[in-house]
């Protein structure tokens, strides 16, 4: 994400400020000193830090700054969105949270199919912008699909980021970790709800809301 939104920007000639996330500061101070080693210019790329309140709100608003590409949430793109029309009318490109999905059709290989479903959301510990945080499967397939989905992710080495075998670590934070296990709970209870829902059916005395067969939903960005 560093490397597409200060490229197309440096080739056209601007100059770039990023401002990292306060969560993730390293990266991009590490990729601000690669830019050094291979020859840019002074004052081409340039990264700070800080929270977004503050530093992200001072580039929003900022009247020498004719250019804002923001990845986050949409309660912030909403944001910087208003200080950019308080400001001077700056353009502003925003790729906010969503739910991107996979489609899974009968006809799928469905081994390829779980092998790409399972990287689309647990890539990168699920952090990621393009996360596959929605499954839709064709209903002739969906029972099987969610057993060998199933016993595909119970083969993710979750553990060391830096350890050679580990395919997924830790959330970046404490916060993000309670939100996911959050999903989890309501995914749960939804589930419970739904065999209650089944079990009255099949004792004669339906409630009136509809039984819809659970929607499998992972981790969110």
């Amino acid at each position: 994400m560093w490397a597409w939104k200060i490229g197309p920007a440096i080739a056209c000639g601007n100059t770039v400020v990023i401002k990292t996330a306060e969560q993730t500061p390293l990266s991009g101070l590490f990729a601000a000193t690669l830019c050094k080693e291979a020859g840019f210019p002074p004052g081409i790329v340039n990264v700070i830090s800080g929270f977004g309140k503050i530093a992200g709100a001072a580039l929003s608003a900022h009247m020498d700054v004719d250019k804002v590409a923001f990845t986050g949430s949409t309660l912030v793109g909403r944001q910087i969105m208003k200080a950019a029309a308080g400001s001077n009318l700056k353009k502003v490109t925003l790729e906010l949270g969503g739910k991107s999905p996979n489609i899974v059709f009968d006809d799928a290989d469905i081994d390829n199919a779980i092998s790409w479903v399972n990287f689309g959301i647990f890539f990168n510990h699920g952090q990621c912008c393009c996360a596959g945080s929605r499954v839709y499967v064709q209903e002739g397939i969906y029972d099987k699909f969610v057993q060998r989905f199933k016993e595909r992710a119970q083969k993710n080495v979750v553990g060391d980021p830096f350890a050679a075998d580990t395919f997924q670590g830790p959330q970046v934070s404490q916060l993000q970790f309670d939100r996911i296990m959050g999903y989890v709970s309501q995914s749960l209870l939804t589930i419970q709800a739904q065999h209650t829902d089944i079990q009255q059916l099949h004792r004669g005395r339906p409630k009136r809301r509809c039984h819809r067969r659970h929607r499998w939903q992972a981790q969110g960005q």
